[in-house]
């Protein structure tokens, strides 16, 4: 008994020393991932050609006394049905922290593409391609892999630098949804589509209600009761968004939260964005930090100026390029020079058999109408309070 008294007498200190360093250490940890963390950046190559600006310089290196912007972040998000791989949603973001900014170009998923050895020149189809030859070449993680090689191809055709990537499918997307406790807004129109095939079934309401991760996948995927089919389901997803981004800002006050969000993401999304990186770009999207969050009225949506035209009995939508290009040049260009002489240098957004696609790329950028709209008037139009 007298040397167990002994052995207490001398182990709890220590104990309770050891005990006092960790939670020293984890929360010093802790501390430093929220207030010092910053994501690293490989911004000095450029992933595309640079040689028409300046073809006395290195395509590989940034050219001298060119500024790249260190607080300018570029995502690439892909959203995918269950059986084809096919991405109906594909969202380029581009979010400025510094100025507390967020642009969103939404891709139309019958934009014409051209892709090595495919014979489908829909880009919903790329994110397919890319999972094929990454599952082939051996991929430990081909949807990651294939999320990374589709960003790439539009890194070197769209002359944009892209940070991070991530891909879901609708499981992760409900799940998503679900983890911020459901969307409330109002469903601009009756909603009514059935189709066995893809086991999928929409009934929704015209009017203000809650959406959970079932019926939110539902609002979102709904195409064929609007007159311009995808664009029209494009809007409504800028709607959803818009409420989504409101949802959030209003429901994720704290770490803890926002920690359970992550949570969620790692879970259901393929992504190169480490759970470090949600809670930087977390804290200052949410303001949780000493800045404040994002503005609704700062955050920029668009769809990718185009055409639809049939090409051989399939509908495609045709890249307006020299619009896109200034989207492009304007909202998500990094460097310290523009992009424009060097856009689309392979030219896969047109078809060589086409000239009348060749024309509607080629066009003035006036022939073709950039709507822009911010979160805080779809909120207003959408009916969300």
């Amino acid at each position: 008994m007298r040397t167990l008294k002994k052995f207490i007498r001398k182990f709890l200190p220590r104990f309770g020393a050891f005990l006092l360093a960790a939670f020293f250490c984890v929360g010093s940890y802790a501390a430093a991932v929220y207030f010092l963390y910053k994501p690293e950046r490989n911004d000095n190559v450029i992933p595309f050609d640079t040689s028409a600006r300046e073809p006395s310089k290195n395509e590989d290196e940034i050219p001298p006394n060119d500024e790249v912007k260190d607080t300018h972040y570029n995502f690439l998000v892909l959203g995918h049905d269950r059986a084809a791989s096919l991405t109906d949603v594909i969202i380029l973001i581009s979010y400025d922290i510094e100025k507390q900014s967020i642009s969103m170009l939404q891709i139309p998923r019958d934009t014409y593409v051209e892709l090595e050895d495919y014979s489908y020149h829909k880009i919903n189809g790329a994110y397919n391609y890319y999972v094929s030859a990454a599952s082939k070449n051996g991929s430990s993680n081909p949807e990651k892999d294939g999320c990374r090689g589709f960003a790439s191809f539009l890194e070197t055709n769209l002359c944009i630098k892209i940070h991070y990537c991530a891909v879901m499918d609708l499981d992760g997307f409900a799940g998503i949804v679900e983890a911020i406790g459901g969307v409330d807004m109002y469903v601009p129109q009756d909603m009514y589509y059935n189709d066995p095939g893809q086991n999928l079934y929409i009934n929704l309401r015209e009017g203000y209600q809650h959406l959970n991760g079932k019926t939110a996948e539902q609002f979102v995927r709904y195409r064929m009761g609007y007159a311009n089919a995808d664009i029209g389901r494009g809007n409504a997803q800028k709607l959803f968004i818009a409420a989504f981004i409101k949802k959030l800002q209003g429901s994720v006050s704290d770490l803890s939260v926002l920690k359970n969000l992550a949570g969620n993401v790692i879970t259901h999304v393929d992504t190169d964005i480490t759970v470090n990186d949600i809670f930087f770009f977390g804290k200052n999207f949410l303001g949780l930090g000493s800045e404040p969050h994002v503005d609704m009225g700062n955050i920029r949506m668009m769809t990718m100026p185009g055409t639809p035209k049939y090409h051989n009995g399939v509908s495609y939508y045709i890249m307006n390029k020299a619009a896109v290009a200034d989207i492009i040049n304007g909202d998500f260009n990094i460097y310290g020079f523009d992009i424009l002489s060097s856009f689309d240098p392979n030219q896969v957004f047109v078809a060589e058999d086409s000239i009348e696609i060749r024309n509607l790329y080629l066009a003035d950028k006036n022939t073709v109408t950039t709507d822009v709209y911010d979160a805080n008037s779809l909120n207003n139009q959408g009916g969300t309070n």
